[in-house]
């Protein structure tokens, strides 16, 4: 147990009981014998209850601790921080006072969305059961009508199918049965945050955590100060290169691409983009480009030093943006973007580090 524990528990005991056990003279109490012996075993067994008492306590307090560094050590070797290199990672400290409630454990800015994790409790295991079905989680920033999704944090090597294989996956990964204690991930749109800092007028952000189980009333957990974690970006500019489809016979012109240790912006042009990529679109005739779209995303690889290649997969969100369709990608553990040293699609080398 720690220090700061054993001190802290002692602290609560009453000062009567330190007293009576800071010495004893039985030259200077006028009682019988007999007393003095009955008052030596109730002294005894006085201590020895304040002793448990003050175990029990600093065990329970050293259990929640225990379980917020815990959490912290899981999250940054499933996430892959440390032999990554990713600077955009920030580890808040873990005080010996944070218990129950809201606490804040890190948080990284993937370029288009901050990604907080947090551990909240107490949640009973019932309700910690109960998601996606009957237990929901969200976020906002108090004092703002901002707000949105949180959900269990899972090992991102996970791939879950029905609400029976999501439930044990939440108990098993994302909640401590011993301290009552729920890990979530908080998706925050970067977009927002600016929006709340202009409207509190401050870049330190009031972050409250809530849980609604089916027709209950919402519990709120917070709020917790956070800040916008600095994101780590790399542009790679392919100069405009052009890539030749002979299965569609068509041409796409490939801009440039955004990388981060959790994402990519693909930046690519075509005849017809922008029309495409409007609520009144032709589907129809959008569907070549599409799949054409998806073969930038999934085919291209990044090439590493090592020889290692990676493919950042199919695009979340395609929005139309000064003058290209911008192809969103995310994943879940981190890359080295730094030892990137070369980008091909198929037979075209896009890039090479030089």
């Amino acid at each position: 147990m720690k220090r700061e524990l054993i001190s802290q528990a002692l602290n609560m005991l009453d000062d009567r009981h330190i007293s009576d056990t800071a010495s004893f003279d039985p030259g200077v109490i006028q009682e019988t014998p007999e007393r003095i012996v009955h008052m030596k075993k109730k002294r005894i067994i006085s201590l020895a209850l304040a002793a448990a008492l003050m175990l029990a306590l600093g065990a329970v307090a050293y259990a929640v601790w225990s379980i917020h560094t815990a959490r912290q050590q899981e999250l940054k070797a499933d996430l892959k921080i440390e032999e990554n290199n990713v600077s955009s990672y920030n580890e808040y400290a873990i005080t010996d006072d944070q218990a129950s409630g809201l606490v804040l454990l890190s948080s990284v800015n993937d370029g288009d969305v901050q990604r907080v994790f947090v551990n909240i409790s107490p949640v009973s295991e019932e309700d910690a059961g109960g998601f996606p079905k009957e237990t929901s989680f969200s976020w906002s920033i108090d004092g703002t009508e901002i707000g949105g999704f949180a959900g269990p944090e899972l090992p991102t090597s996970l791939s879950l199918s029905g609400q029976d294989e999501i439930r044990q996956a939440v108990l098993q990964y994302a909640y401590d049965k011993e301290t009552q204690t729920m890990t979530l991930q908080c998706y925050i749109d970067v977009s927002f945050l600016e929006q709340a800092k202009n409207a509190l007028g401050t870049d330190s952000l009031p972050l409250l955590v809530h849980m609604t189980v089916g027709q209950k009333e919402t519990t709120t957990f917070g709020p917790a100060l956070f800040s916008q974690t600095e994101e780590q970006r790399r542009y790679f500019d392919f100069d405009h290169t052009i890539y030749h489809d002979t299965e569609l016979d068509k041409d796409i012109e490939i801009v440039g691409l955004e990388l981060t240790p959790f994402s990519a912006v693909w930046k690519v042009s075509y005849e017809g983009a922008e029309s495409f990529h409007t609520p009144e679109a032709d589907w129809d005739a959008y569907q070549p480009w599409s799949k054409l779209e998806d073969k930038v995303c999934i085919d291209t690889k990044l090439v590493f030093k090592d020889g290692s290649t990676f493919s950042t997969g199919g695009a979340l969100t395609t929005p139309y943006e000064n003058g290209t369709v911008n192809l969103f990608c995310g994943w879940g553990s981190a890359i080295n973007i730094d030892d990137v040293q070369r980008i091909v699609l198929g037979d075209l080398v896009l890039w090479e580090a030089k």
